[in-house]
C-alpha cells in the first residue's frame, strides 16, 4: 500500500525534524513547511497532501489563518487539517477549531502520545477516504441521473407525439383535449378513430400508476385498441377485447381502466362504455347527467362482455370524458377536487367553447391544489354539439 502523504506546518526547526522523523518511521511521506504561508504554498502543489498538521501559534500566517485559508480554497477545503499545539487552554482549541480544524490535539511528549497521535491520523485518512469515495460516487450518480433525465425526456416527447390532436370537425361535433402528466410520463391514454358512416370513436383509458411502466403499457393498450377500433362495432366489445389482450402483456399488479365511445358527427347520437372508470358526465339545459361506466378492471381477464348504452347530446350540450387523477386531486387538507365539484363547474359554463371549458377546469384545479399539484395523471376530453 502507498505510504500516506502528509504536510508538517511548524516554526520550531527542533520540533519539525523530529516529529517528521517519527512520522516517516511509521511509514509516512512527509513534506515540511515552517510557517502558514508556506504550509499553504506546499499545500497546492501536486501530488496534494491528504492530511495537513499544523502548529497553532507560527509567524507571517499562524495556524488558524492557514485553516482559514484551506477551507476558502475549493481545492484544497476537502484535506483534513489536526492543529497541534502546546497549549491546552479552551479558547485556543474553540479558535483552531472554529478556523476550520478537524481536529485538535497537543504536541506529543512521549511514545504513548505519539501513538495517539497517529491513532488520530489514521482515523482522519479513513474519514477522508469515505467523503473521496462519496464524491466519486456523488458524481455517477449525477452523471446516471443527467443521462436517465436526458432520456426521460426523450421518452416524454415520444410520448406526447402518440397523443393525436383532436380530428377536424365533419358534422355538428367539435373536441378539445388536454393531457397533463403528474411526472415527466403517464399512465393515461386516449386515442380518436375514424369510422364508417361519419362516426369518431373516442379512448379514454387510465393505466395503474404512473412513471416509465405505466407510460410504455399506455402505448401498448392504445396499439392494440386501434386495430379492435376496426373490427368491433360496440363499445362494450371493444373494451372487452382490450381486456383479453392486455392480461397477455401486462405484468402482475398492473390493470387499466377505460371508457369508450362512439359518436355519430352528424345527429349527436353516441353509444358507450366503460370499465372501472369514471362516468362521463353530460352538461346541457337541465343540469349534468352522466354516462355510466360498469365495475371492474381491464387486463386482468376477467371481463365478460361490457355492457353498454347511448345517448344523444342535444345543440349546445358537452360530454366531459376524464380520468380520475381530476377528481381524486386533493387540496393541502386531502379533500379531494371530487365528482360534484365538478359538475357544478360544468354546468356554470355550460354552452361554453370547448377549449374554454378545459381551461377552466385547469384554472379550479389549480386554485384547489395549490401551493401543490395533482398526485395522478389528468386526461380530460370535450365533444360538444355545436349550438344552433
Amino acid at each position: 500500500m502507498a505510504s500516506r502523504r502528509l504536510l508538517l506546518v511548524e516554526d520550531s526547526s527542533t520540533m519539525r525534524r523530529m516529529l517528521a522523523t517519527m512520522l516517516k518511521e511509521e511509514g509516512y511521506e512527509v513534506e515540511t513547511a515552517n510557517d502558514g504561508l508556506q504550509g499553504l504554498a506546499k499545500g497546492r502543489l501536486e501530488p496534494q497532501p491528504e492530511l495537513i498538521l499544523t502548529d497553532y501559534e507560527m509567524p507571517e500566517l499562524d495556524g488558524a489563518g492557514l485553516c482559514r485559508a484551506l477551507k476558502a480554497d475549493k481545492e484544497l477545503r476537502s484535506i483534513p487539517v489536526l492543529m497541534l499545539t502546546t497549549l491546552g487552554e479552551a479558547q485556543s482549541k474553540i479558535a483552531g477549531l472554529a478556523a476550520g480544524a478537524d481536529d485538535y490535539i497537543e504536541k506529543p511528549k512521549g511514545q504513548d502520545e505519539f501513538r495517539v497521535l497517529c491513532a488520530r491520523i489514521n482515523a482522519h485518512l479513513r474519514i477522508a477516504d469515505l467523503h473521496i469515495e462519496l464524491s466519486k460516487q456523488n458524481r455517477l450518480l449525477e452523471a446516471a441521473h443527467k443521462k436517465f433525465t436526458f432520456e426521460l425526456g426523450l421518452a416524454r416527447k415520444v410520448q406526447f407525439a402518440l397523443m393525436p390532436r383532436p380530428p377536424k370537425p365533419r358534422g355538428v361535433l367539435r373536441l378539445a383535449v388536454r393531457y397533463t402528466p403528474a411526472n415527466q410520463l403517464g399512465g393515461d391514454i386516449y386515442d380518436f378513430y375514424r369510422l364508417e358512416s361519419n362516426r369518431l370513436g373516442i379512448l379514454v383509458a387510465d393505466v395503474s400508476g404512473h412513471g416509465v411502466n405505466s407510460a410504455m403499457l399506455s402505448g401498448m393498450v392504445k396499439a392494440l385498441a386501434a386495430s379492435l377500433s376496426i373490427a368491433v362495432l360496440e363499445p362494450g366489445e371493444l373494451l372487452a377485447g382490450l381486456d383479453v389482450a392486455c392480461e397477455q402483456y401486462f405484468p402482475e399488479g398492473y390493470f387499466c381502466t377505460g371508457f369508450y365511445l362512439i359518436a355519430d358527427e352528424e345527429t349527436g347520437l353516441i353509444r358507450y362504455a366503460g370499465v372501472g372508470h369514471p362516468p362521463a358526465i353530460v352538461v346541457g339545459p337541465d343540469g349534468p347527467r352522466t354516462l355510466p361506466s360498469n365495475p371492474g378492471m381491464l387486463g386482468i381477464g376477467m371481463v365478460d362482455g361490457t355492457a353498454g348504452a347511448s345517448d344523444r347530446l342535444a345543440p349546445g350540450e358537452s360530454a366531459v370524458i376524464y380520468t380520475d387523477g381530476l377528481t381524486d386531486a386533493m387540496d393541502p387538507s386531502d379533500v379531494l377536487f371530487g365528482e360534484d365539484r365538478l359538475k357544478t363547474l360544468l354546468q356554470s359554463h355550460y354552452g361554453a367553447d370547448p377549449a374554454e371549458i378545459l381551461n377552466q377546469v385547469d384554472s379550479a384545479l389549480d386554485k384547489h391544489t395549490a401551493p401543490g399539484s395533482p398526485a395522478d395523471d389528468i386526461n380530460i376530453i370535450v365533444l360538444q354539439h355545436l349550438a344552433k
